[in-house]
C-alpha cells in the first residue's frame, strides 16, 4: 500500500474541513467507496478501533463495516487541532482510514487500491460474457448454481447468490421456501448494486440470473434430512460422520453451533425437524441437503434420513409471488402418476414462468420413454421453455474428477437418440471443474444439436456441491470473523446478520470471486457467437 500522508488522505476524501457535519455531507458526494449515509460513531476501545453504527438500513455498501483488531499502519496528526488521521490495516488485509474528531469519531473504510482494481477487473471480465439466460441456453453456455433443494442456511445462500451473480451464472436454483428465495434475491440485488459502484462511469451491467425453486413429486434423495441423537454417541467414537459431511452440518461441540444465525422455518407438510436452536450437538438441519454420506459410516447405525415432499399450496403461492422465474421438478423411476398429479395441481401457477425444468437421474433403458411420457404430461401447461436436467451422479460433484463421467455419458446417450423429446439438455449430478473438458472430449461442448442447428446440443451445466465447495473456505472465514467480533462486547451493537455479509470482507469476496469466475468462465468464455 502506498505511504499515506494527511495531504493525500484529504485529497482522497475530498474534505476541506474535518468537522463531523461536513464529513457526513461529503459522504453523499464523495468517491463511490465513501458513500456512507448519516454516520455516527463512538470510541469503544482504544485498542480495538472505533465502533460505527449507521441509521441507514441498507446493507449494499461494500465498505460499511469496520473490522476490529486493526494495527496502525501510518499515523499523522494535524498540528494545532484535535483531529488525528490514521490509516490502518485489518486482519483481512484491507486498509482502513481512521478519523477522530472531538468527542465523536467517524471511521469510513478505505479499500486498498490494488484490491479495488482486482475486484473491478473481475466484475468487468464476467460482464464481458454476460448474456440473457435464454440466449445462454441456446448457445450452450448456460450455467446454473444449485444452492441445494434442501439447503436452507440463509446467510450462506445469500453470499453464494452474491458471488455467483457476480460470476455471471444464468440461474440460481434453491429450495422452494419464501425465506430462501428472499435471501437469493438479496444476494442478487447486492451484486448488481456493487457492480455499479465498482464501475460508476462505465456501462458495466451484471445480468440478473433467473431464480428457480426445486420441488419433488415423491421420495427423492434431494429432499431429505439426516438426523440422530448425539446423546447416544459414545465418547470414544471417531465421528466419521462429521468428517464426511460436505456441508459442515454435523457438530458435536455445543459451542460450535452459532445460535445467532437466521434460518428459514423447517416445516415441510406434516414433517418437522430438529432446529439448530437446540443447543445439543447433532445435525444442523438447515445446512443438511441430503447427500447421505453420513448414513453408512456411523459405526452404530444411529443416523437415519427423513424424507419430505414440498407442500404444493405453499409452492403455488410462491410461484404467484412474481419472485420466481422457473421451477424444477425432481422425479424418478415409477413416479409418472405422482408427476402428473403435481403438474395438474400447479398448472394455474406455471403460466408466468420462463422455464419448467425436470430433473431426472439415469433411468437406463427406460430413460427416453419416461421423458417422452413426462413431456406429454407437461405439454398442456407448457407456455415457456422446458429443460431436462440430467442428474448423472446426484450430489457428488465435490467428490472428485471422475464424478462427472456419469452425467456426460448420460448426455451423450440422449443427444444421439432420435427419440429424445423436445427441450434443452443440461448436465448436473457430479459436475465439477472437469466437466467442460469431458464434454469437449465427447464433441458435445457447444456443438449444434443437428447439422446447421440453431441451438446447442447441450444447453449448459449446473454446478452444485462443487460450486459451494470452492467458495466454502471464504464463507467459513466470514463465520470465524463474525464469531470473533461478536465475542467482543462492543461489536454487538452492529447487529449479527450484517457482519455475515461477504461484501463486508472485500479480500474474502475477492478470493471467492476468483474461484467462482474461473468455474463459470470455463463454460462462458467458449460460447458461440
Amino acid at each position: 500500500m502506498e505511504s499515506w500522508t494527511l495531504r493525500t488522505f484529504q485529497q482522497q476524501l475530498g474534505w476541506q474541513r474535518y468537522g463531523l457535519q461536513n464529513m457526513a455531507n461529503s459522504c453523499q458526494q464523495g468517491p463511490w467507496f465513501w458513500r456512507i449515509q448519516k454516520l455516527r460513531a463512538r470510541i469503544s476501545n482504544p485498542r480495538s478501533g472505533v465502533l460505527v453504527s449507521s441509521s441507514s438500513s441498507s446493507s449494499s455498501s461494500l465498505f460499511s463495516f469496520v473490522h476490529l483488531g486493526m494495527k496502525t499502519r501510518k499515523t499523522r496528526r494535524r498540528r494545532g487541532g484535535r483531529t488525528d488521521c490514521r490509516v490502518l490495516r485489518g486482519g483481512n488485509g484491507v486498509a482502513h482510514a481512521h478519523v477522530n474528531n472531538n468527542k465523536e469519531g467517524v471511521t469510513p473504510v478505505l479499500l486498498d487500491q490494488e484490491l479495488q482494481e482486482s475486484l473491478a477487473n473481475l466484475v468487468k471480465r464476467s460482464a464481458k460474457f454476460s448474456s440473457s439466460p435464454e440466449t445462454s441456453l441456446r448457445n450452450g453456455c448456460w450455467v446454473k448454481l444449485i444452492c441445494g433443494a434442501s439447503f436452507e442456511d440463509l446467510a450462506d445462500i445469500r453470499n453464494l447468490s452474491l458471488v455467483y451473480t457476480f460470476a455471471g451464472v444464468d440461474c440460481i436454483d434453491c429450495a422452494a421456501d419464501s425465506a430462501v428465495v428472499t435471501a437469493v434475491m438479496e444476494g442478487v440485488s447486492t451484486a448488481c448494486s456493487l457492480a455499479l459502484e465498482l464501475h460508476p462511469a462505465a456501462s458495466i451491467v451484471i445480468q440478473k440470473p433467473w431464480i428457480m425453486v426445486s420441488i419433488n413429486d415423491d421420495e427423492d434423495p434431494h429432499f431429505r434430512k439426516a438426523e440422530f441423537d448425539s446423546a447416544f454417541c459414545p465418547d470414544d467414537c471417531p465421528r466419521p460422520c462429521e468428517r464426511v459431511c460436505p456441508a459442515s452440518a454435523i457438530v458435536f461441540d455445543r459451542t460450535m453451533i452459532d445460535h445467532s444465525r437466521v434460518f428459514s422455518t423447517i416445516s415441510h407438510g406434516e414433517d418437522s425437524f430438529k432446529s439448530s436452536e437446540d443447543p445439543s450437538g447433532g445435525v444442523i438441519t438447515e445446512r443438511c441437503y441430503g447427500c447421505g454420506r453420513c448414513l453408512p459410516v456411523c459405526p452404530l447405525g444411529l443416523i437415519r434420513a427423513r424424507t419430505y415432499v414440498r407442500d404444493l399450496k405453499t409452492v403455488a403461492e410462491l410461484l404467484r409471488s412474481n419472485n420466481v422465474d422457473a421451477i424444477e421438478i425432481h422425479t424418478g423411476s415409477g413416479h409418472l402418476r405422482s408427476f402428473e398429479k403435481l403438474v395438474t395441481a400447479l398448472a394455474p401457477s406455471l403460466s408466468s414462468l420462463k422455464v419448467i425444468a425436470v430433473s431426472v437421474p439415469d433411468l437406463g433403458e427406460s430413460m427416453i420413454p419416461t421423458l417422452r411420457e413426462m413431456h406429454s404430461v407437461l405439454l398442456p401447461s407448457l407456455q415457456s421453455l422446458n429443460l431436462w436436467q440430467l442428474d448423472g451422479r446426484p450430489m457428488s460433484g465435490d467428490v472428485g474428477a471422475g464424478a462427472t463421467r456419469a452425467s456426460v455419458a448420460l448426455a451423450s446417450r440422449l443427444v444421439t437418440s432420435p427419440d429424445c423429446p423436445p427441450g434443452f439438455l443440461q448436465l448436473a449430478g457430479g459436475t465439477n471443474a472437469h466437466t467442460v473438458h469431458a464434454l469437449k472430449k465427447e464433441g458435445l461442448f457447444q456443438s449444434p444439436n443437428k447439422p446447421g442447428g440453431r441451438d446447442a446440443a447441450i444447453a449448459g451445466v449446473a454446478y452444485g456441491g462443487y460450486a459451494r465447495k470452492i467458495v466454502a473456505k471464504y464463507l467459513e472465514k466470514v463465520e470465524e470473523e463474525t464469531v470473533t467480533q461478536e465475542s467482543t462486547e462492543s461489536i454487538t451493537r452492529l447487529g449479527n446478520e450484517s457482519t455475515k455479509q461477504l461484501e463486508h470482507y472485500p479480500s474474502l469476496l475477492l478470493g471467492a470471486l476468483q474461484e467462482a469466475i474461473a468455474l463459470v468462465a470455463g463454460v462462458k468464455e467458449g460460447q458461440r457467437s
